[in-house]
């Protein structure tokens, strides 16, 4: 899929309003209208609005699923389910009966008709920086682990790992380490570019996932990427599906133990050559795979979302940039 925004020619609509039925985690600016160049006729404009009293000139409705308190009582238009948080932590995304009742999903997963991946050339660039030289066994750290919000399965690993290799915790939990420059805050308060600054200290980065589900690969492992750092990923069991390269990162579920794992990172911090491995794939270049993700994570949703809605189409067709067949219940 290229990067270039691919719009049917046989849209129904061109002027698209959406009532948000529901608050939204990132702000109401993520409901900012849009304008989308069609050069195959008129823009596609969508316009968004909270008012409730508009439900009946609506052309669809949206929702948030985590802010889901209640439903139309009426279904007069498609309804747009939409999550950046996973179904481990939401478990109602994973109930057919639910998911069902949405005409149009807008998740974190590729199967979803509007998928919302990290992957993005805006904020990542080509992911093909080459990274610090590096040369002998690091003089402080190996890794670093930012965590902020308390997860029992990343912070027990992690904590685990801690006790084999020097690691500098820079988030809430299990804070061992003070960084100059480091933005404690969130992506608002400048946290994306002070982590994105910080990281190229260390060989190795904590990747760990707040929950683990299928697709659900977050901008914690495209920051490591970015940077020339190796990603130690715990999450999803199909990570390598977004990676540019197989080699691009260290699965914590091949190892049996987080001392196995301490082992193998001690292992590469003494052998240059083994660790320029997972490196590598920034001289040689990504894989086909990567590519069409980045192209299709470099599209904004929301537009995607506005042809979607134009074309007026059913789940079977892909103009939203769907990237893998519907499961089934989905």
């Amino acid at each position: 899929m290229s990067s270039k925004l691919k719009i049917p020619t046989d849209l129904k609509k061109h002027e698209l309003l959406v009532l948000a039925w529901t608050g939204h985690y990132f702000g109401d600016d993520y409901l900012d209208d849009k304008c989308i160049e069609n050069p195959n006729g008129p823009d596609i404009t969508l316009s968004f609005t909270s008012n409730r009293a508009r439900l009946n000139e609506a052309d669809a409705i949206w929702f948030h699923a985590p802010t889901i308190k209640d439903l139309p009582k009426d279904k007069k238009q498609p309804w747009i389910l939409m999550s950046m948080e996973s179904d481990a932590n939401y478990p109602a995304l994973k109930i057919p009966a639910f998911t069902g009742r949405f005409d149009i999903h807008m998740t974190y997963r590729l199967d979803a008709d509007v998928p919302c991946i990290y992957p993005n050339r805006q904020q990542y660039g080509t992911f093909l920086e080459l990274p610090l030289q590096r040369s002998g066994p690091s003089a402080g750290a190996l890794a670093a682990y930012i965590a902020s919000h308390p997860v029992a399965h990343r912070d027990e690993y992690a904590a685990e790992l801690m006790r084999y290799v020097r690691i500098d915790s820079l988030g809430k939990c299990l804070r061992n380490a003070e960084i100059d420059g480091f933005v404690k805050g969130g992506w608002a308060d400048g946290g994306w570019q002070s982590i994105i600054g910080i990281l190229p200290r260390y060989k190795f980065y904590l990747a760990f996932e707040n929950s683990i589900a299928q697709d659900y690969v977050t901008e914690r492992v495209f920051h490591a990427l970015s940077c020339g750092v190796v990603p130690i990923y715990l999450g999803a069991s199909n990570v390598r599906e977004f990676m540019p390269h197989d080699d691009a990162i260290i699965d914590a579920a091949d190892f049996a133990s987080p001392k196995e794992l301490a082992d193998y990172l001690l292992y590469l911090d003494a052998d240059d050559e083994a660790y320029a491995k997972h490196l590598n794939w920034k001289m040689q270049g990504y894989t086909d795979r990567f590519a069409e993700l980045l192209d299709l994570g470099s599209i904004d949703p929301q537009h995607r979302l506005a042809v979607k809605l134009a074309h007026g189409c059913d789940r079977s067709c892909r103009c939203g940039g769907r990237m893998r067949e519907t499961e089934t219940g989905q």
